[in-house]
């Protein structure tokens, strides 16, 4: 059974989370679709926007804890997110995220790489990466909300409401109940009547600018180690723990 589906209207590729049943948890099945979708839509012509959501009441409540993996199976499913934040953070295509539900770990780390976020009353933000031994969420938080706020998300692994969400500007559109993915249309419609090289060009304008890249890069890059060294700190001291002076 399929866990992602992708329908091309116009210039706008809708992808969703089809694993509804576990809240859109991210299995090794759902991230490979979600990868192979969101490549094809990249390498398209024809599509010059995609908005991501996901089926029932989540968007995603990050990875399936019931998946059973020895430690090369965490790796790869590590390497799947990794390689889906750093497509999403570098392609030519604008990328929209239509939010409803629980939005944790994972799946707030993939709408956090999106470009847009748009987002309903019943949507709930965590970052839970220190309260399951991860270091991850700074490349795309701090940028997104600023280092202060970005620390006490991240810090504490607490649940952020839709409401705040706005407010600190991880949100761009809080939107009324059922109506994340209407106006995630509207605003992709908005984006696909203009120049798409001007598009594009801008898109590589921020990233160049912010540095999201390389940031999920380096994040990624640690993200793997730990997880090919179950979670061992001392296999990052070679490059990214230095003595203290």
């Amino acid at each position: 059974m399929p866990y992602v589906s992708a329908l091309r209207r116009g210039s706008i590729c809708m992808i969703r989370l089809e694993h509804v049943e576990a809240r859109n948890a991210m299995t090794t099945q759902l991230l490979g679709e979600l990868l192979d979708g969101l490549t094809d839509a990249a390498g398209d012509a024809e599509t010059r926007c995609v908005v991501l959501t996901g089926s029932g009441g989540a968007f995603s409540a990050g990875p399936e804890a019931r998946e059973e993996l020895d430690v090369a199976g965490h790796a790869r499913r590590r390497e799947l997110l990794g390689h889906i934040l750093e497509l999403l953070a570098s392609t030519h295509v604008p990328t929209i995220a239509a939010v409803h539900g629980a939005c944790s770990g994972g799946g707030a780390e993939l709408a956090a790489s999106c470009d847009i976020r748009v987002a309903e009353p019943t949507a709930a933000f965590s970052f839970t990466g220190a309260s399951t031994g991860y270091p991850i969420g700074a490349a795309k938080l701090v940028g997104l909300v600023g280092l202060g706020t970005a620390k006490d998300l991240l810090l504490t692994s607490r649940t952020m409401a839709a409401e705040e969400a706005a407010r600190v500007g991880l949100v761009q559109h809080l939107v009324s109940d059922d109506q994340a993915i209407a106006v995630a249309r509207e605003l992709a419609e908005r984006v696909v009547r203009h120049d798409p090289e001007a598009v594009a060009h801008l898109k590589r304008m921020l990233d160049q600018f912010a540095g999201v890249s390389e940031r999920i890069a380096v994040e990624n890059d640690t993200l793997l180690t730990l997880t090919r060294n179950g979670g061992d700190y001392a296999a990052l001291a070679p490059r990214h723990r230095g003595a203290p002076g």
